[in-house]
């Protein structure tokens, strides 16, 4: 069978459940049980049928069920009428890029879950994604972006986006802990790209230690391709990105979730560790933006700035003297910039000098050009106190690069 035929099969299943909720996805409470713990096990033989096939994507997908009371008690209360909100946060893949706001797999399967499980228009939306953003900043959107709904359900996607070190283990788990700590569902997506790049081997690790649901897309594509059913260019038009008919695929998965959760005897009442697997110093970490922080100064800067979902910020254009835009935090632990990045053009680096209860904590310049930079925001760590700590922080120009362009798009905070 040729991978595009099997594409075909494999998307069909999610257009079925799309439109009759459990069609093609019709299995036993015993195969729904035999997943609910953590399991590395193995498919016992190679699939023959189409049908075996999507069995098996979907068994290597559904790496944990979880405890299941925490989605079964939502979904009881989307089925009594209550109102229940479904939040994604993540990046492009979850913003949709190559799929549209109403073919990726976020908006497909929260379709599928009001269908399913809601009763009128109970079943609100919210998608959170945003290009080119790791966990290091979707923890300080989370507050603004996520938990302003109130969701009862929120889906966590940063596999391709987050690297391997601690900074992004430390914000993951922090994302997780936050969502726990507001009786907020997460469910762990984990994706990967062309040349094989997931961080879900950390992300597994939290997933498994607070017991939560992870959907590994990841897994089944790896499986898929091994087998030479698929190829990357079935799934993807890009390095990174599922097209319409991925997404579509990636939809069916969650899909399969959804219609096999209720079938797991539930656990009782979810009980966050208090013990973490990493240092997740951002809990309840939060960020100013134009509209809730006024610059001491704003020197030779502006306000406003160019990037979606970050216009409040202030911006350099080279019409000034240079003189720095000034900023007081008071109370702070951690502190973090935002800025704009791009690969190419006419920005320099930021001179950034931070002084902390009155004398001199850092002084340093951060290149806003980088290969990676896509136009995109970038965060940096700036202080780190143990204690709440009064922060000045002044932003100019490097040295040489009077002439170049500068964005600080928001800065995030642990008090």
């Amino acid at each position: 069978m040729n991978t595009k035929k099997l594409l075909a099969v494999l998307v069909s299943v999610a257009m079925c459940g799309a439109a009759f909720a459990g069609c093609g996805n019709n299995a036993d409470s015993s195969k729904a049980e035999s997943k609910a713990e953590f399991s590395s096990s193995q498919v016992e033989k190679m699939p023959e049928t189409d049908e075996e096939w999507t069995q098996a994507m979907y068994d290597k997908a559904m790496v944990s069920y979880g405890n299941t009371s925490m989605m079964q008690n939502v979904i009881k209360k989307a089925q009594s009428g209550e109102k229940v909100t479904v939040a994604y946060l993540g990046g492009s893949i979850t913003e949709g890029i190559s799929a549209g706001a109403d073919g990726c797999y976020a908006k497909l399967t929260y379709d599928y879950f009001a269908q399913k499980f809601g009763t009128g228009d109970n079943v609100q939306y919210v998608n959170a994604g945003l290009s080119g953003t790791p966990s290091k900043l979707g923890i300080l959107r989370l507050d603004r972006d996520v938990l302003a709904y109130e969701p009862d359900i929120c889906f966590i996607e940063f596999a391709v986006n987050d690297g391997t070190e601690t900074d992004y283990q430390n914000a993951y788990e922090s994302i997780v802990r936050t969502l726990l700590q507001k009786n907020i569902t997460p469910v762990l997506l984990f994706s990967v790209t062309e040349n094989d790049h997931s961080a879900q081997d950390y992300m597994k690790q939290i997933g498994e230690f607070y017991h939560l649901p992870m959907i590994s897309y990841c897994d089944a594509l790896r499986y898929l391709f091994a087998n030479n059913r698929m190829t990357w260019k079935d799934f993807s038009d890009d390095q990174s990105h599922p097209n319409t008919e991925g997404h579509k695929l990636v939809a069916s998965m969650v899909d399969y979730y959804f219609d096999t959760v209720m079938d797991v005897a539930p656990e009782g009442d979810y009980v966050m560790p208090t013990d973490t697997v990493f240092s997740p110093r951002e809990v309840d970490a939060h960020m100013y933006e134009g509209d809730s922080l006024t610059p001491t100064s704003l020197g030779s800067w502006k306000e406003g700035s160019t990037i979606a979902s970050f216009t409040n910020g202030w911006t350099y254009d080279n019409t000034g003297d240079n003189s720095p835009i000034v900023f007081d935090f008071k109370d702070k632990k951690f502190l973090y910039m935002i800025y704009k990045e791009v690969k190419q053009g006419e920005f320099g680096k930021l001179h950034v000098k931070v002084t902390a209860d009155g004398e001199v904590y850092d002084e340093s310049d951060y290149d806003t050009i980088s290969p990676s930079g896509w136009g995109n925001a970038q965060i940096q760590n700036i202080a780190m106190m143990p204690e709440a700590t009064n922060y000045t922080v002044e932003i100019s120009m490097a040295a040489g690069d009077e002439d170049k362009h500068g964005e600080v798009l928001a800065f995030g905070y642990t008090e």
